[in-house]
């Protein structure tokens, strides 16, 4: 187990009614007594970095957690971009073998895997236990290929990126379901605040943990439902301290943008809401990435029905990004890999996701975030357009021939391909076909292929311009 530093720690459960428990970790100690209904929690000091210690909690049973870190704690959620597993990539890009064997490996990497499951009702009980991810580590049980095996490629590789570069225990709780969308993630107090959901959250949560697969596994239509996925899988985890939440989902939305654009802020502001820490809990969720990519992992038929409407991934990138206005939230794009990719063997992700997390939270040097749109200028028939994290520069990457990603379009609503000309740390758009442009747009395609980054070859994110009338 890994405790969050320098925060309080709640630890809670159940006992009888009126019973009397005590807790201790280290050298604090906090009791209460159960409630009524047997529910009991105790709020204990920050704790600081050092050696393993033991928790213990004290009713008529005593319950001991051995080998307890303190370090940091990251939430992995989402749909199944997260949920490609060690053991489903060759062994040589999983770092299965190394990662589980050598007698060189941290022990200070632990993970938390929540098991998969859908509720109609918020779950108070969490079933599973941490697990090492090293090997040589004789206090831990599951530091195994086995278990190994079942985590996150992405968040078993952010893991072992975040722990290298502190130096400190850190603890991954990787909370993912294939296939699910974003409503399902989100509360039922909060979905009632959209009148779109009103008339059929009840409706639809009727039989939510019924339908299920001759395997005993959730139907796909069970766990599209609404609130399901939080219910069953991020309700039990809620006042579990954390460092940040990671979040890379959107898939399963493809054409539903317009919603997207109110659910994935609305999603955030209930985590918060729930976890009530303070400051608010950072939230890094991943841009996807082009159409072109998807292609690699889907066969045609199921593309084309993910796509389901035209310029829907586009869309999508677009609603993810205006997430930013939600105050700590930060964005990783992905418009740079290519179709030698699929959406879960996005190449130097782990690493780049990683640098993000600790430059905004680690005070880390390095520039860890693409070229974003910040304003314009016209100037006459052309615009001149600045960027956030550019303050080293702006470069190309284009090959010969290649169209540059820009577009502008004039009055009568014509699309002609752009030139772009870097000048100092901004970027002069323009086009000969037009005098007075409309509105000016970036790899505003579901299949685009990224040109333009920052001298840290991070790429820029997609975005569109409307340009007001002269």
């Amino acid at each position: 187990m890994v405790l969050q530093q320098d925060v309080p720690i709640k630890v809670w459960g159940t006992a009888k009614p009126a019973e009397k428990v005590q807790v201790s970790f280290g050298n604090q100690h906090a009791s209460c007594v159960a409630s009524k209904s047997g529910n009991w929690h105790v709020v204990l000091e920050e704790a600081e970095l050092g050696p393993t210690r033991e928790l213990k909690v004290q009713g008529e049973n005593l319950v001991v957690f051995k080998d307890v870190q303190v370090g940091e704690v990251f939430l992995c959620a989402g749909q199944s971009e997260l949920l490609d597993s060690l053991k489903s990539l060759p062994l040589s890009d999983s770092a299965l073998g190394s990662a589980s064997s050598s007698s060189n490996t941290s022990n200070k990497l632990r993970f938390f895997l929540v098991p998969k499951k859908v509720s109609a009702n918020p779950s108070a009980v969490l079933t599973g236990s941490w697990k090492v991810s090293s090997g040589n580590n004789s206090n831990s049980s599951g530091g195994d290929k086995a278990t190994l095996a079942e985590c996150s490629a992405l968040a078993y590789n952010l893991g072992r990126n975040l722990e290298a570069n502190l130096k400190v225990p850190v603890g991954i709780i990787d909370c993912s379901y294939p296939e699910t969308p974003i409503a399902s993630w989100i509360s039922k107090d909060r979905l009632m605040q959209m009148s779109v959901f009103r008339p059929i959250l009840d409706p639809s949560l009727k039989g939510a943990e019924a339908a299920t697969t001759p395997d005993g596994k959730p139907t796909l239509s069970s766990v599209s439902k609404p609130c399901v996925a939080y219910n069953g899988m991020v309700a039990p985890l809620v006042g579990y301290a954390l460092k940040a939440v990671v979040w890379y989902q959107g898939l399963h939305d493809l054409g539903q943008a317009v919603s997207y654009r109110k659910l994935l802020p609305m999603l955030i502001r209930d985590w918060r809401v729930r976890w009530a820490q303070e400051p608010d809990i950072p939230f890094f969720f991943i841009q996807l990435p082009s159409s072109a990519v998807a292609s690699n992992t889907f066969d045609i038929n199921t593309l084309a029905a993910c796509i389901g409407v035209e310029n829907s991934w586009v869309n999508m990138r677009d609603a993810q990004a205006s997430a930013l206005a939600v105050g700590s939230t930060s964005m990783i794009v992905t418009t740079d890999y290519g179709k030698h990719h699929s959406l879960n063997q996005l190449d130097g992700l782990p690493a780049r996701l990683s640098q993000a997390i600790l430059t905004k939270l680690f005070e880390g040097k390095k520039t860890a975030f693409g070229p974003l749109y910040e304003g314009y200028d016209s100037q006459g028939a052309a615009i001149k357009v600045h960027f956030s994290n550019a303050k080293d520069g702006l470069a190309l990457r284009l090959k010969v021939g290649q169209p540059t990603g820009f577009e502008m379009i004039d009055t009568k609503g014509r699309i002609f391909p752009a030139e772009v000309k870097i000048v100092d740390h901004d970027l002069l758009v323009s086009s000969p076909q037009i005098v007075n442009p409309i509105e000016v747009r970036y790899d505003w395609k579901d299949a685009t292929k990224a040109t333009l980054f920052n001298v840290e070859n991070l790429p820029a994110a997609p975005f569109r311009i409307s340009i007001r009338p002269n």
